[in-house]
């Protein structure tokens, strides 16, 4: 097996062992628009100091374990490491005074690996669970080593404007997203270690509750269980909930060609204002941008007012060329958030109510547009409310708006 390539459970099963497509997109985010700050981090990254305080640390809080003393322990940890395709050389520890009960962490040092017991892990668990739960630990590694360390700089960055004094939300809530498809990525490496979907589920919910005895068949069926109630979206800080894990594993364990499509799903659930980190401002911002060019198509509609009040959105905004609707755009009628729903609405009435001398036709092209877009009802009523129409007002704009258009083009309205 080789799983830089694929995951074998009695034959090639073709399971690709992959970053998360969302730890890529950050990335290039990052390196784009952060251009200094990802230059220092990845200068910076795994100086002596920082290792110096890493180890020191670890040796205060912890009772490192030697070879000698756990020599089965290490031989786990020894396939793993072969099945894991790293070289580094592990260590492992008991915290000392373990705070809630148990749980497995990496205290990362460039090349090398330290794993953290917390409670009776080493006690509760079997030989095949111990090797998911280190093999999830070796995935943290895997993250931060491979793929040109990339991922490293990234967590550190990321972790950097979320300690800054003018953080942003987008940037928490990047960050939260960012540990929660490690939890996703670093699951699969358990399976990988383990090569038993059942032992990497059961040590998962063993650390996660404390319990004795867990049926991974049992936990599985009470995962579906959940599930048939509808789509769930995870609220978790930094760890999914056991049963999206557990669901996302088993998924990606079948080889679910939608694998990537559902686990986003669970973590990030539909689009929404409230929650958008840094990417999803960037796909509003590109949605935006749609937005207005299709409002602004037309060239009646580009008077000087418009189109100074467009640059005020981007300031190099030019109308668009071409005269061909984006179709694109029908993707909005998807949109299941309020918020997202009304900030579109009110981007369209700001054109509208932008130039006096073409307020009907532009409120009759911006109803159309809502319409297509499943907006129709958002914007009749933010526009009756802004505008002060009557609803008798916006029937008859309803009903005539076809005609107002097709008035505007023939009238040479052009700016």
């Amino acid at each position: 097996m080789d799983a830089r390539g694929y995951y074998m459970d009695g034959g090639i099963k073709g399971l690709a062992l992959a970053p998360p497509p969302y730890f890529d997109a950050i990335a290039g985010y990052l390196k784009k628009h952060e251009p200094e700050a990802w230059k220092w981090f990845s200068e910076d990254i795994g100086g002596g100091e920082h290792i110096e305080r890493v180890r020191l640390e670890l040796l205060k809080r912890a009772y490192r374990i030697d070879r000698e003393s756990k020599a089965d322990v290490y031989a786990l940890a020894d396939v793993a490491r072969e099945r894991l395709s790293l070289t580094a050389p592990v260590t492992f520890y008991q915290l000392q005074q373990a705070p809630g009960g148990m749980n497995v962490s990496l205290f990362h040092i460039p090349g090398e690996a330290h794993v953290a017991f917390s409670g009776p892990v080493l006690e509760r668990v079997d030989r095949k669970e111990l090797s998911a739960l280190v093999g999830h630990e070796l995935g943290h590694f895997r993250l931060f080593e491979d793929w040109g360390r990339r991922f490293r700089v990234a967590a550190e960055l990321l972790t950097a404007l979320v300690h800054d004094q003018e953080v942003r939300p987008a940037h928490m809530k990047s960050y939260r997203l960012f540990q929660l498809y490690s939890e996703v990525f670093c699951d699969r490496c358990s399976l990988v270690a383990s090569e038993d979907l059942h032992a990497s589920i059961s040590g998962l919910v063993k650390v996660e509750t404390g319990i004795d005895e867990v049926s991974a068949e049992s936990y599985l069926r009470q995962t579906d269980e959940i599930l048939s109630k509808g789509q769930v979206k995870t609220e978790g800080a930094s760890h999914p909930e056991c049963y999206i894990r557990a669901r996302a594993l088993k998924l990606w364990s079948d080889g679910a060609e939608d694998v990537d499509a559902r686990v986003r799903d669970a973590i990030e659930g539909p689009p929404s204002l409230d929650g958008l980190d840094l990417l999803g401002q960037t796909r509003t911002m590109a949605m935006t941008r749609r937005l207005i060019d299709e409002l602004l198509r037309e060239p009646w509609m580009q008077s000087d007012a418009v189109m100074s009040h467009a640059r005020l959105f981007f300031d190099n905004f030019a109308p668009p060329k071409s005269k061909q609707s984006d179709d694109g755009l029908d993707d909005l009628a998807a949109i299941e958030d309020e918020k997202l729903a009304d900030y579109l609405c009110y981007v369209m009435l700001d054109f509208v109510s932008c130039d006096r001398d073409l307020e009907e036709p532009a409120l009759a092209g911006a109803h159309l547009l809502s319409r297509r877009l499943g907006l129709a009802k958002s914007f009749r009523k933010i526009a009756c409310k802004e505008l002060k129409l009557r609803k008798r007002q916006f029937d008859k704009l309803e009903a005539d708006a076809e005609d107002i258009l097709r008035s505007a083009r023939d009238s040479g309205g052009q700016s």
